[in-house]
């Protein structure tokens, strides 16, 4: 119901269908909801639409035109028609008419986006104009929406249905409705950027190919791919526009647990340039060769820094170390990081103290004797930070004791901890590696360092112990700090100070000695005392 934007019984006779199983005709009654019978319209109009587009394009002398430029494209007939491609004339009012003529309701023809309203003029124009036709369809080859591209030079490029009743442009994957079969047949698949990419791939003969409709991958078209397979190779243009929405992907895609692999094409080729220039042959054969992500960031990484210098190299991890940060498995994660550094020639030093420390942003020069010189954070804090970010009952037990009571003041990560325990109370899961965390730069440096500290598997007494170690060892502190306070306010005579901080000590003293009891907040008596 939230992902197809469905009502109840459309949900249900949705899966029904999939499953092979009846329902009474009668149940599901549009009644149900006010926007069913609209859904329901909507459906249908797309469907002459497509119809009445594809009329154009083989049977008016205009579309013969666009015609050819398909057949120059390298586009048979028959895959054409496969992929339902239309053409939508120039004079703006063809759609209009058509849909008009052909009795739908005018509330229909104003929500499905085809049919614009010029408010000023008081009439009705195509949105569509002098544009080669690519249906949008989902389930069954329902048609959702339309992608228009351009004859000549005219801008935009390509121009996208808009979002309407039963059309979400981030929800939808072109293609997906005819590749569901091979994808989870060969169980991965093809991610490109274009509807032309897609079509050239798989009318090449290699079918799990689908196009994430002209933009960055989205959450829900990665929940969507995650329904067949959790394996995909990205194939985005070359272009930086291209490889900046390849790294975006990369990023929901392992937060989803994929298994990435990148295809980049040569000569700043995208796939339908590729497969028209080299062949089917050659696409397979670079298809079979694409290099895990880690590999294609990582030679990007590379490049342009002095990979002879320590700096250098830790350079060339921080650009990486963001990405691996999302894996969700931490053995993964763990066994990633290690052939990062083998890639890289990082000796175990470097890895421990330098790679630990990457931010979430790649940075063109690295001071490292400053950075290794900075303030070590506790081993346990690091250890702690670990457990309750890879597990959520780990989590649930420890965080209230440690943000709850106040015993997380004072500790190298405190922001991080309270940030924890406030996502988890609002029923949120937190993602440190991102700008909404609002976490300081200090902060989210030691959170993805804590993501690739060692240890096991997640275990609660581990837990528990870095806990009752981390009270030790702030209420150890109080302690020395109150000696100090002491002998300071007898040297200044000060004896009425000097009674209450020996009180307040000698209390903390009988807490420290109680076995497997540290005190909860030690600072809190100090803050309340003196």
């Amino acid at each position: 119901m939230m992902i197809e934007n469905l009502s109840f019984p459309e949900a249900l006779r949705r899966v029904a269908e999939k499953a092979g199983i009846s329902l009474p005709e009668t149940y599901g009654d549009e009644t149900f909801d006010a926007n069913a019978h609209l859904r329901s319209g909507l459906f249908k109009l797309h469907d002459a639409a497509a119809k009445f587009f594809a009329a154009q394009l083989m049977g008016t002398s205009e579309g013969r035109l666009a015609l050819a430029y398909l057949g120059d494209r390298g586009l048979s007939e028959e895959v054409i028609g496969r992929f339902r491609l239309g053409y939508a004339p120039s004079d703006g009012q063809s759609i209009t008419r058509h849909l008009a003529e052909s009795g739908f309701e005018a509330e229909a023809i104003e929500k499905s986006g085809l049919v614009l309203h010029d408010q000023e003029r008081k009439r009705r124009y195509d949105r569509f104009r002098r544009r080669i036709i690519f249906p949008i369809s989902y389930d069954r080859g329902k048609v959702l929406a339309f992608a228009g591209r351009a004859l000549g030079d005219d801008l935009p490029k390509y121009l996208n249905s808009p979002e309407t009743p039963i059309y979400s442009k981030g929800r939808v994957l072109y293609h997906l409705d005819q590749a569901a079969n091979s994808i989870r047949k060969l169980d991965y698949a093809i991610l490109v950027e274009g509807y032309m990419d897609c079509i050239a791939v798989a009318s090449s003969g290699i079918e799990n190919v689908v196009a994430s409709c002209g933009t960055s991958l989205t959450e829900s078209q990665t929940r969507l791919l995650a329904r067949s397979m959790r394996r995909v190779v990205v194939n985005y243009d070359p272009d930086s526009a291209g490889v900046a929405a390849t790294e975006r992907s990369l990023g929901l895609l392992l937060e989803e647990g994929f298994e990435a692999k990148v295809l980049a094409l040569p000569r700043g080729l995208d796939p339908d340039s590729f497969i028209r220039r080299e062949g089917n042959a050659a696409y397979r054969e670079r298809l079979a060769a694409a290099p895990n992500y880690l590999d294609y960031l990582t030679d990007r990484a590379m490049v342009g820094r002095d990979l002879q210098t320590p700096e250098g190299k830790v350079a060339a991890a921080n650009a990486v170390l963001p990405y691996l940060a999302k894996v969700p498995n931490p053995l993964l994660r763990s066994e990633l990081g290690n052939r990062l550094a083998e890639r890289l020639h990082l000796d175990e030093r470097l890895l421990r103290d330098e790679l630990r420390r990457a931010s979430r942003e790649g940075r063109a020069e690295v001071r490292v004797r400053e950075e290794v010189g900075a303030t070590e954070v506790n081993h346990a804090v690091k250890q702690l930070l670990r457990l309750c970010l890879e597990s959520d009952p780990i989590a649930e037990a420890v965080l209230p004791e440690l943000v709850s009571s106040g015993a997380a003041e004072g500790l190298a990560g405190e922001g991080i901890f309270t940030r924890l325990w406030e996502a988890r109370q609002r029923g949120e899961k937190l993602d440190v590696t991102s700008a909404e965390a609002n976490l300081t730069e200090a902060d989210r440096r030691l959170a993805i360092e804590a993501l690739f500290w060692p240890g096991g598997p997640p275990n609660l007494e581990v837990a528990q112990a870095c806990l009752r170690k981390l009270q030790s060892e702030k209420a150890n502190s109080q302690t020395e700090k109150l000696s100090r306070e002491y002998a300071a306010a007898v040297s200044a005579g000060d004896w009425a100070k000097a009674r209450e901080v020996s009180r307040i000590k000698s209390s903390l003293d009988k807490e420290l000695r109680r076995p497997g009891k540290p005190p909860k907040n030690p600072g809190k008596s100090q803050r309340n005392g003196i």
